[in-house]
């Protein structure tokens, strides 16, 4: 009787191991949870990417539009020259030409929804805008050659409150192409060639306005 028991005893133990050394090899075998991989700094910067717009009049800059190259970022405020921005913390940068800060800013949903810049010592804030798809349809048709190299190109007019972010012009051969629907009447307009104001070349009829500032007029019948 005692030599059953430690038979049974030994058994026992044996089918424990057994179980043990299956649970270890299992365990040993199972692939660890996969980290993701660290963002890139192309990646990272790419939050800060689009166009800022500022209400026309206030100063001469009244667009903003951020660009990213490789891993830098870029601005392009309109009437002046693209330059590059220099990272000093998360969402502060330095103007590599005139040494100027840009701050990007938060909304209360975490999103970047403005960009805080200064202009002749004073500071303004832009607001961030969705540019929508070129307008294609329209019953009247704006043409602007060249600009091969440009961004943006846009149209803004007496038909649009001169919104400079509404009317995207389409890349079509060499030249930006934009169609609205007009109903009979004489209209201002300009296009804005990534931030800058500019006349149709192939327009000659113009009227200056109240503030000085020339413009293409069209007439529709």
């Amino acid at each position: 009787m005692k030599r059953l028991s430690v038979v049974i005893c030994l058994l026992l133990m044996s089918g424990f191991q057994v179980r043990h050394d299956q649970a270890c090899l299992a365990q040993s075998q199972t692939t660890p949870a996969a980290r993701p991989a660290p963002k890139t700094k192309a990646e990272m910067l790419k939050k800060y990417v689009g166009r800022y717009s500022l209400e026309v009049g206030i100063i001469p800059i009244s667009t903003l539009d951020v660009t990213l190259e490789g891993e830098t970022l870029w601005v392009k405020p309109s009437v002046v020259k693209k330059r590059k921005l220099l990272q000093k913390t998360r969402s502060r940068f330095l103007d590599e030409v005139e040494g100027t800060s840009y701050v990007f800013n938060k909304d209360a949903d975490g999103n970047y929804s403005s960009l805080t810049f200064e202009y002749e010592g004073s500071q303004y804030t832009a607001q961030r805008v969705v540019l929508p798809s070129p307008n294609l349809k329209g019953n009247t048709t704006f043409r602007l050659q060249g600009y091969a190299d440009a961004s943006i190109v846009a149209l803004a007019g007496t038909f649009n409150n001169w919104d400079q972010s509404q009317l995207v012009c389409n890349h079509e051969g060499a030249e930006w192409v934009c169609r609205v629907d007009l109903e009979p009447g004489e209209y201002a307009y300009k296009f804005i060639v990534d931030g800058n104001w500019v006349l149709d070349p192939n327009n000659p009829n113009t009227v200056e306005d109240e503030a000085g500032n020339t413009n293409n007029v069209l007439v529709k019948k």
